[in-house]
């Protein structure tokens, strides 16, 4: 049964992974019209035009700021103490 397990192990995160998930991300491509590709001015001007917010508000940056360092934050943390709780303190460098 281990050896069963670990075949389909290999074989859902070899290639047919890769290819899994480049042909999800062309079918959303596709499904919202490149919707990444056509706002992308309209990304920028919203981050550079929220200089001024409104008394006691957030800009535009500020929030984008905000909930990236919550995503990327704490994935960094958690992800050092697995390390070494994996690995050992060697783990980290």
């Amino acid at each position: 049964m281990p050896d069963f397990f670990s075949f389909i192990n290999s074989v859902l995160w070899g290639s047919v992974m890769i290819y899994l998930l480049f042909g999800a991300g062309c079918w959303f491509t596709f499904r919202t019209g490149f919707v990444q590709f056509r706002y992308i001015r309209q990304f920028g001007k919203s981050l550079k035009n929220s200089i001024h917010p409104q008394p006691g508000g957030l800009t535009s940056f500020q929030s984008l700021c905000t909930s990236l360092a919550a995503r990327v934050g704490s994935g960094n943390l958690a992800g050092v103490a697995l390390a070494i709780t994996a690995g050992g303190p060697g783990a980290v460098f």
